[in-house]
């Protein structure tokens, strides 16, 4: 189990006729544009960011999402974490020891791929027990009386030397005074370590292939674990999809790693078999208590599994937080419309402050009047008196509909009515706009199609968002004053 610290990350992709000097440009001009808060995909002398001044603390135990529509990063950070892509810029720490350097077979991180990416050839039992024949544990050595034998890490020394004569190269190659300052500084700190290692004994360790007891016993404790004991003699052609995931996990569990990624694993099974899946990967992780990090496009697998959640988009960090403040507190209007079924509403309106109310006009014509004391704070910009362009969002469960005129409703005409059984959705239009919004109704509706109503909207659970940044304009606490 293990903790993460991700600092300052990026992905830079190096265009094809690009030289190293272009990359070290685009980076350094990323840094410089960092306070800016529109995010955006910068293509700098062929350069494609993927992933922009990433930023996060992961407690040892947690289950992370990293969700967001396909291309905002989420893949290529994970693939940073296990070491599949190198780092352009930034620090990843692991338990606290720097990550950047090491290879992926040291990070003791287990990958479960989109493909499965099993052997057809294989039984489940060969293919969960592959990794675990080829693997060394290690063992401290010990004298003829027992007592702890100290030696030198050689292999510690080896990749110390190793790692300084790839510096010293690209010294020799450096572009700019900073960056010879920062290769001159991070060389001086591996010096010192050798020093350390070379002068100072440690515990000494013999390292050992696991014995065929060992190994038999951690496949059986998996297999009981995700439940496909019977499956150990079959092969992958004759698994359904399911089974085949859960021979994935196994495969990973058996490790012990101390940090498990999963890459979309559940977006080649149906409907049904994704919900299973679901709940059995957060038992999995209430088992093993192990650090989980979970990438998907599907948002409500990111809700109904993490303890908290990475949304991204176009390689920015948009918001990280728990499901429940994501849903109830989007930073801005992406999360917004990102996280919820089904999307949230945006209206486009102006609003200006009425004494203890809040009036917002839509672009219909159409008018309300919000009790400021039942809305969120309102950043104190936005209620000084003026017409301010902003964003109206509410949820389709937190409009109310009629087909009587009541105070403060808004007349819009119902243009198509889906029947879900437990749940009706309404889609509406504004008079005079294209766009269709919806209203979640609980049960069935009578309401006929095309036929003319009146809505009106829940104050606790109104969202604002100025019209120009898209960031909320609203705190988490209720009242104004």
């Amino acid at each position: 189990m293990a903790g993460l610290s991700l600092k300052n990350v990026y992905k830079v992709y190096a265009g094809r006729n690009t030289q190293k000097k272009g990359l070290i440009k685009t980076i350094k001009a990323l840094f410089k544009k960092s306070e800016q808060q529109t995010p955006s995909v910068e293509k700098r002398s062929g350069n494609f960011v993927a992933v922009k001044d990433f930023n996060m603390e992961i407690e040892d135990g947690e289950f992370i999402v990293f969700v967001g529509p396909s291309g905002c990063g989420k893949s290529t950070t994970l693939r940073m974490i296990a070491g599949l892509e190198d780092i352009s810029s930034g620090e990843l720490y692991v338990d606290g020891k720097l990550m950047n350097d090491v290879d992926p077979k040291d990070r003791n991180m287990a990958m479960v791929f989109q493909s499965y990416a099993l052997y057809p050839q294989m039984t489940a039992q060969q293919i969960i027990e592959f990794a675990l024949k080829l693997r060394k544990i290690p063992e401290e050595k010990k004298d003829t009386d027992g007592n702890p034998v100290l030696e030198t890490d050689k292999k510690k020394i080896k990749e110390l030397t190793k790692k300084i004569k790839t510096i010293e190269k690209q010294l020799q190659k450096a572009d700019g005074q900073q960056s010879a300052e920062e290769l001159s500084a991070h060389k001086q700190q591996l010096e010192a370590d050798l020093k350390y290692y070379s002068e100072t004994p440690v515990q000494a360790y013999t390292y050992r292939h696991m014995t065929k007891e060992e190994i038999s016993a951690k496949v059986r404790w998996a297999a009981k674990i995700l439940n496909i004991e019977e499956l150990l003699d079959n092969k992958p052609a004759e698994m359904s999809g399911g089974q085949r995931q859960r021979v994935a996990l196994g495969r990973a569990m058996v490790r012990d790693p101390k940090v498990f990624l999963l890459d979309e694993p559940l977006s080649n099974l149906d409907a049904k078999l994704r919900t299973t899946m679901r709940s059995e990967i957060v038992k999995l992780h209430n088992e093993l208590k192990t650090t989980f990090i979970y990438v998907t496009h599907d948002q409500i697998e990111a809700m109904t599994m993490g303890t908290r959640i990475v949304v991204m988009k176009l390689g920015v960090v948009q918001q990280i937080d728990t499901p429940t403040n994501l849903y109830d507190y989007p930073e801005n209007k992406f999360v917004a419309g990102f996280i919820g079924t089904p999307q949230m509403n945006f209206f486009d309106v102006t609003a200006v402050r009425n004494g203890k109310k809040l009036s917002v006009t839509f672009t219909n014509g159409g008018k309300a009047e919000f009790n400021l004391d039942k809305l969120r704070k309102i950043n104190e910009e936005y209620l000084d008196g003026n017409e301010h362009r902003l964003t109206l969002g509410v949820r389709g469960e937190s409009i109310s509909v009629s087909e009587k005129q009541i105070e403060n409703s808004v007349p819009v005409t119902l243009s198509v009515k889906e029947v879900l059984g437990n749940v009706t959705q309404l889609f509406f239009k504004l008079d005079g706009e294209e766009n269709d919004y919806v209203i979640s109704v609980p049960g069935r509706s009578t309401f006929g199609e095309g036929g003319l109503l009146y809505i009106s909207f829940s104050e606790k659970n109104i969202h604002l968002f100025d019209a120009e940044t898209e960031q909320s304009v609203m705190g988490r606490q209720t009242g104004n004053k």
